[in-house]
């Protein structure tokens, strides 16, 4: 009787004893809002990876991750989840099975896409449960892509947080969060204004960007990955700084979907 008792019985996912150390931050509403919220991150690379990395491990419950690249050599120093067994494999196939292995209650989906006016679709459609996405995350470092994202989001009313250029930057310190309309010397950002403000959107969207001026050196003009869907020149890059971008903006997206300040 009491087997039978106990398999009846429904454990909320978030009461989980792997969620512990986030329920004593976060409080128990405040865990249960974060798995019932379903988040889209788009671009998996090493800001993607970071953030999509941290909600899951912190206690999200529902997560899209979208990207059309796969794992090169060179991403081995700052990207989550390349190693030399996943170097040319898709980046979101890697991660969708380690978020499993993670959190095995998750409601986890990997889209290998390129993401742009045409495949908008894919980012705001409803989630295997029927619920629409709760917030956007944009880790996107294609300029068209990034801005196309961004109206996208903004016109459909969700909350979007966006990370403008960490490649080529050395000091984590530097890094700042704001409205897109607060941004300061990142040129990513500034063109990024620039294009949205061409379209009527000139405040409303979060972001996380550096105020650190960057050497002109330090990129490979010319040079490209070849397995790379969408060809850029290789720019350098440090994780200590991809990565930090990334948690930063993980900790905005819980503080929004929790209610709870980030310190």
């Amino acid at each position: 009787m009491q087997n039978e008792i106990e398999e009846n019985t429904t454990v909320a996912p978030w009461t989980d004893e792997r969620f512990l150390r986030s329920r004593i931050v976060l409080g128990s509403e405040g865990l249960e809002r974060l798995w019932g919220a379903h988040v889209v991150v788009v671009g998996y690379g090493a800001v993607g990876s970071a953030a999509a990395e941290a909600l899951v491990r912190s206690g999200l419950g529902h997560i899209r991750i979208i990207d059309a690249d796969v794992y090169d050599v060179t991403n081995t120093n700052r990207q989550l989840g390349c190693e030399c067994s996943t170097i040319g494999k898709p980046k979101v196939e890697v991660g969708l099975a380690h978020f499993k292995a993670l959190s095995p209650q998750i409601d986890a989906e990997a889209i290998v896409s390129f993401v742009g006016a045409a495949t908008m679709d894919l980012v705001l459609r409803p989630f295997a449960d029927g619920s629409a996405p709760t917030l956007v995350v944009d880790a996107i470092d294609t300029l068209d892509a990034k801005v196309a994202l961004l109206q996208a989001a903004y016109e459909a009313g969700l909350a979007v947080y966006s990370s403008m250029g960490a490649a080529r930057k050395t000091h984590p310190e530097a890094i700042r969060f704001g409205d897109i309309s607060k941004t300061e010397v990142c040129p990513l950002a500034r063109e990024v204004r620039k294009r949205l403000k061409k379209i009527g959107i000139s405040k409303g969207i979060s972001c996380v960007y550096s105020i650190e001026t960057v050497d002109s050196s330090t990129h490979r003009a010319g040079v490209f990955n070849p397995e790379a869907v969408v060809k850029r020149p290789q720019l350098g890059s440090l994780m200590t700084v991809t990565a930090s971008f990334g948690l930063r903006l993980a900790a905005e997206v819980i503080d929004k979907l929790t209610c709870k300040a980030v310190e």
